[in-house]
């Protein structure tokens, strides 16, 4: 795929992948939120999942008078939330691909502001906080941090995709999760980038994080989500997020799929943090068996 720079800046180019269905109700809201950026992206590609509504209409609309490029992908095989997520992502040739859900609104500064955490050349995953907003955009908790540290846990388990950002480097270190494969495109960004010490932090909330009845990514851990570990154990943040992801009915086919990319890939990129992850993998698979095992 060819990789371009922004012929107006000649910055590494931005690209955003968005995934829609059915999203008639907030998408134009969220589509003004990206226009109105103080660094626009350079590039917009929208995969449509089979939507039944106004969606793919109001995506045209957008793209004849968008002032960056806009790829709007429809009439193709419904893939579902994740696969959908990644069919759009994969067709993104920016040197750092952003991940917007179809109903959020984001802060005019959302672009800019990540953009200017990125280190050169290196794999790296952006993660942000972001203000939880009802249906109607009435506001729930302002920090989604804030709310997770009141419930014991730290940001390290916010792996929501519309507050991450991927660096092409980080993509061509460990890619998508295969189309085949059932795990998360969100998890596996976050737990990559926790393990292998390529995550950045910032503090800021910068998208109105919309959670309401259709919301796909509408959730919020707390301590009942806790498997294996508790609060104060001493935990690694990539323990604690494989506890609170990885349950029973997941553990068999993402556990495999994510040793088999350490095989492939992880030794290369980190030796040490490779089979730490691969230890913290076999751990909570042994977990759930013995669990399993006691109930039988």
């Amino acid at each position: 795929m060819r990789r371009w720079r922004s012929v107006l800046t000649g910055r590494p180019a931005i690209s955003v992948a968005m995934a829609t269905f059915n999203g008639e109700a907030h998408l134009a809201e969220q589509l003004d939120s990206l226009a109105a950026q103080t660094r626009p992206p350079d590039q917009l590609v929208v995969r449509d999942d089979g939507s039944e509504d106004g969606t793919v209409g109001i995506l045209h609309a957008f793209a004849r008078g968008a002032r960056f490029r806009v790829g709007v992908l429809a009439n193709g095989t419904r893939l579902g939330y994740a696969q959908n997520f990644m069919a759009a992502s994969r067709e993104c040739s920016g040197r750092l691909v952003f991940l917007a859900d179809q109903d959020d609104v984001w802060g005019p500064t959302k672009l800019a502001t990540v953009a200017q955490q990125v280190r050169r050349g290196r794999p790296q995953a952006v993660f942000h906080d972001v203000t939880l907003v009802d249906g109607e955009g009435a506001r729930i908790a302002p920090s989604y941090y804030g709310l997770l540290a009141e419930r014991g846990l730290p940001p390290a388990v916010a792996i929501k995709g519309c507050t991450m950002a991927v660096t092409r480097e980080f993509l061509d270190t460990w890619g998508w999760p295969p189309t085949t494969s059932a795990v998360s495109h969100d998890f596996w960004v976050a737990l990559l980038a926790t393990a292998f010490d390529q995550r950045t932090y910032l503090t800021e909330p910068l998208v109105d994080h919309r959670l309401h009845g259709a919301s796909t990514s509408g959730w919020l851990p707390d301590a009942s989500s806790r498997e294996f570990t508790v609060e104060g154990d001493g935990a690694s943040d990539s323990a604690l997020l494989v506890d609170l992801v990885v349950k029973r009915r997941r553990v068999g086919t993402w556990t495999k799929d994510l040793l088999a990319l350490l095989d492939e890939r992880g030794d290369d990129v980190d030796a040490a943090a490779s089979a730490r992850l691969r230890e913290v993998l076999r751990t909570n698979r042994r977990r759930h068996r013995a669990a399993r095992a006691g109930s039988d």
